[in-house]
């Protein structure tokens, strides 16, 4: 439900929560040094201050290019970047997208970040160029934005664009030492305080919530260079503020998971992020494992194959969809996995970082460094973002949009993970041709060198040069994909006989000198990765870190299909030309994989054109067929089609993703139900599945396993779960096996409580009846009461006549009310609404629901619709999906039935399929209550429907079309 303007946490909350901030400022100031704060919660891992990095090979073709044709020339050629800020009080409306104040805060942090990797003296002073004109035209009282005087901070997206613009003048300052920068931060600092603390005035009030409350993220780094108090401060009443919107802290210490919070945007990651440093701050382990619960739910539901994130702009619960994977999207994951790794040392972080970055960020730009995209698609085409979101567009900024300035950072991040501290050490996260100059903790300067062709290559030869030989502890990240590493030191194996573990630190303590350089040699054997949902029955093939792209310049003859001839009617059809992607053949996976590298040269040049890729290989496919897939980065950069999802036969079941219990459940004593993410296509019926409870968190070992068997969920008899002991955590993964292999749930593993004091766990997921999978049904005979269900509140409603003309045989609604049921949990991938309906009077300029299910902006599970005298059945899943429509005549009864299954959605009228459509195979919804004769929790517009209503039954299940047809014929009876 959307918050009404005015909520104000209870001021008992507010005095706890003040109180608590003082004795935090306290505790978090004493014995800092002036200007600074002191941090209480430590970190495994952390950026190596004042690091500089020098990258060869193809990334730094790609970091050279970025600098040469888009950093140095984006302020030339788009002077309204610093313009719109100048003409802010001319007295005209600006005219401008809400975010616009956000681009020179993202150019800056790209910039800031590209200063690192590149030498190159223009860019510090194209740089320093933008700083200087930027905070020359900060307003007396600190804005820095481009609204009007009358509408600072109070709406469109002003605290978000502010947010950037702090964080790229402060790293500006951190990196060049420049006052002005700091200054001009803490005076954009000092505004919100002024506007937002002990005001009237609450953040979320200024809307678009979660975006501008993403400040709570610079005012804390402001806060930790300052030691400023009321810039704490500022950051616990956003917090306050989450309650109202996101609820970002409170679910994450519930468990829930990201995608089913209020407001899964991506642009809540840098509100996470504002917990990262409230926990830095204070040393509070909660703000910790709040953002760990949401970092952890994003990489089990909504890491793509490229290793970016989002489906159409946020978190679905699905990561097989072919919604857009936005360039600003990814940025925003890779600064979550950053935090990430800093707080745990977990080495698999950065396998996920290496991945993102090989193929989500490097394939979002164009490899001229000019332009980027908006949607780096797993299949499709990669489309400029000037292009595809030319709305943001104006005449003085032509190329600017949210993801031009942001996309840079994709290369950027590399400095903040690629080599980091750890303890009095130091750790190697990134590897391929570069030198990085960086420092001990106490100081002491090392260099950095590493000699290799990697990832196209398998070798890495890594030295350290240092002063005077120096003794620390070295950790080289052992990437999770490499069963078998061999690591040498002066030419000498590691003492450890046993292989190094993949996705692990190897930690070499000695002292180091640049005479005693390290090799590793990785395991690059071709592997695959099945698909799921969206994609079942295809399979996504890496080779080392890349993901591997069938392209269509390098499409053979004998795979490209037949032209058809087109009717001489549709010239246009006739013109459109055939895909080239149209008939791939299936890999048998089955079979060993056989692949060979191809030298680029001769036939690969002609057919690259003007852009080579970095990777070329040919893998086997059918009898005698061969795929030429080059790397995900370098496909499609001439504009022409690509796929990712190849498809297959032979596949080991995809990866299975646990689902409840909810990670830190507390559970009552009695069988524990274990479910996961529901399973697509055919070869899902003959899945098995086995679930492995550990009282470890890395599953060393075993205490007991549970099931063997297809289905959604295995339940542990409660004779079984009574050998658990109380208030002990036990960490749980789910195994799917086929008759080919297995594949199990990736960590982090969630762990629950047996505790007594708790509830059972309800016996269904959905409180739906076991005999046929009721979850509410109501004869709605004179009455609103369900047979079997919870109400949840009626309006607007009288006793009516029911079809066949029997007294109070139905209810009728006046157009202003609605009646409402609660669910425990809405569905996901099936269920049926069946219903008895006559429309007395049709909606006009508006639509009416007869069942809407509606809890966010676009997230309506099912919504049946009367929209301009037809009946439609719809879904909003990031997007909006539906059938068409039917005719219908105002005050005839009719029975209509909306049935989801699998990807089909059926609106059935009077017992016959009138309409269809696809729609994803899973999507996760945060509803939990429906209304019959509207919408019942927005309060935007009216979507009342005037009608009569009799026999609702609504099912966890989708009806055969046999049910169905039973149901019409048998009229109004008994549930």
């Amino acid at each position: 439900m959307r918050p009404s303007t005015d909520w104000r946490p209870p001021s008992w909350l507010r005095v706890l929560l003040v109180a608590a901030a003082i004795v935090v400022l306290q505790a978090a100031t004493h014995n800092a040094s002036a200007g600074e704060s002191a941090n209480l919660g430590p970190l495994a891992l952390d950026a190596v201050p004042g690091a500089a990095f020098r990258f060869e090979g193809p990334v730094g073709g790609r970091v050279a290019a970025n600098v040469e044709n888009w950093l140095l020339v984006a302020p030339k050629n788009n002077p309204g970047l610093l313009d719109m800020f100048a003409r802010r009080d001319s007295g005209e409306k600006p005219d401008l997208v809400p975010w616009a104040g956000e681009f020179v805060g993202k150019y800056l942090i790209s910039g800031v970040q590209a200063m690192r990797m590149s030498g190159d003296p223009r860019l510090r002073q194209t740089l320093q160029g933008v700083v200087d004109r930027l905070v020359e035209l900060q307003a007396e009282d600190g804005y820095l934005g481009p609204w009007p005087k009358d509408e600072r901070l109070l709406g469109h997206w002003d605290l978000w664009g502010h947010y950037h613009v702090m964080l790229g003048l402060l790293m500006w300052h951190l990196h060049t030492g420049d006052e002005k920068a700091m200054d001009a931060c803490r005076r954009i600092g000092d505004l919100v305080c002024d506007t937002y603390l002990d005001t009237d005035r609450r953040v979320h009030q200024a809307g678009s919530h979660e975006m501008n409350m993403g400040i709570i993220h610079g005012m804390a780094r402001l806060y930790q260079e300052t030691g400023h108090p009321r810039y704490l401060l500022m950051a616990h009443a956003v917090l306050e503020d989450f309650e109202a919107a996101g609820d970002y802290y409170r679910t994450g210490l519930a468990g829930r998971e990201f995608f089913r919070t209020p407001r899964p945007r991506w642009e809540s990651l840098h509100s996470l992020q504002g917990m990262v440093e409230l926990y830095r701050i204070t040393g509070d382990a909660r703000y910790r494992r709040a953002f760990l619960n949401h970092w952890a739910s994003i990489r089990r539901f909504d890491r793509r194959n490229t290793g970016g994130f989002s489906s159409g702009e946020r978190a679905t619960g699905n990561p097989y969809r072919n919604d857009a994977i936005e360039t600003c999207c990814v940025i925003a994951w890779q600064a979550v996995m950053i935090d990430a790794l800093r707080l745990t040392g977990d080495s698999r972080i950065a396998d996920d970082l290496e991945r993102a970055t090989w193929n989500a960020a490097f394939g979002s730009q164009h490899p001229s460094g000019a332009w980027c995209t908006y949607d780096t698609p797993m299949n499709g085409r990669r489309v400029p973002s000037h292009v595809a979101i030319q709305f943001q567009a104006r005449d003085d900024t032509p190329h600017l949009n949210c993801c031009s300035v942001n996309g840079p950072r994709g290369y950027g991040m590399l400095s903040e993970w690629g080599v980091m501290r750890s303890g009095d050490g130091l750790a190697v996260n990134y590897y391929g041709p570069m030198e990085a100059d960086a420092s001990l903790a106490d100081g002491t300067p090392v260099v950095i060198r590493q000699q290799t062709d990697y990832p196209l290559g398998d070798t890495v030869t890594l030295t350290l040069d240092t002063p005077q030989p120096k003794p620390f502890t070295l950790r080289l990240r052992i990437p999770g994909w490499s069963p078998r590493t061999e690591v040498s030191v002066g030419g000498q194996p590691v003492a450890d006989a046993t292989p190094p573990a993949p996705g692990r630190y190897l930690e070499l303590t000695r002292p180091w000198q640049a005479s005693l350089p390290v090799t590793l040699r990785f395991d690059m054997g071709l592997r695959y990765e099945p698909g799921d949902l969206d994609q079942a029955g295809r399979a996504s093939l890496y080779r080392g870190p890349i993901l591997l792209a069938l392209d269509d310049r390098f499409v053979t003859p004998a795979q490209e299909p037949e032209e058809e001839e087109k009717p001489a009617s549709k010239p246009e059809e006739a013109e459109k030309p055939a895909s080239k992607l149209a008939a791939v053949p299936p890999i048998d996976f089955s079979k060993p994989l056989v692949a060979s590298r191809v030298p680029i040269d001769g036939e690969v040049a002609q057919r690259a054109g003007d852009w080579l890729p970095w990777l070329v290989v040919d893998v086997t496919a059918g009898e005698g067929e061969t795929l030429r897939l080059v790397d995900f980065a370098s496909a499609g950069a001439t504009g022409g089609e690509y796929l990712t999802w190849l498809p297959g036969v032979g596949l080991r079941p995809p990866t299975p993703v646990a689902w409840q219990p909810a990670d830190r459940a507390r559970i009552g004593p009695g069988p524990i139900r274990f479910s996961w993410r529901p399973p697509a296509g055919e070869a899902a019926k003959s899945r098995r599945h086995t679930v492995v409870v550990s009282d470890s968190p890395t599953s060393e070992r075993i205490v007991l396993t549970s099931g063997d068997q297809p289905g959604r969920w295995v339940v542990l008899p409660a004779e079984e779960a009574a050998k658990l002991q109380a208030q002990t955590p036990y960490y749980w993964k789910v195994i799917a096996r086929n008759a080919l292999a297995e594949s199990e749930s990736i960590g982090p593993y969630k762990h629950f409580v047996i505790d007594p004091a708790a509830p059972p766990m309800p016996a269904s997921p959905y409180g739906e009846r076991e005999s046929d999978g009721m979850l509410t049904a109501a004869l709605l005979n004179g009455r609103v009461e369900p047979e079997y269900g919870t109400p949840a509140g009626a309006t607007g409603w009288k006793p009516a006549a029911g079809p066949q003309g029997e007294p109070d045989g139905a209810i009728e609604l006046d157009g202003q009310g609605m009646v409402k049921y609660k669910l425990a949990a809405f569905p996901e991938e099936a269920y049926t609404v069946s219903i008895w309906v006559a429309v007395t009077e049709l909606p006009e300029e508006r639509f009416g629901q007869v069942f809407s299910a509606w809890c966010a902006g676009m997230d309506d599970p099912l919504r049946v619709t009367v929209d301009e005298g037809k009946l439609f059945a719809r879904i909003e899943a990031g997007r909006g999906y539906g059938t068409e429509g039917v005719e219908l005549e105002p005050g005839r009864w009719y029975h209509v039935a909306g049935v989801k299954q699998g990807d089909e959605l059926v609106l059935y009228v009077d017992g016959q399929v009138r309409a269809s459509a696809r729609v994803p195979w899973l999507f996760w919804t945060g509803a939990t209550d429906f209304a019959l004769g509207g919408n019942p929790n927005y309060q935007g517009g009216p979507e009342f429907l005037a009608a009569r209503l009799a026999d609702l039954r609504f099912y966890a299940r989708g009806l055969s079309a046999e049910e169905v047809k039973g149901l019409f014929e048998a009229g109004c009876g008994a549930p």
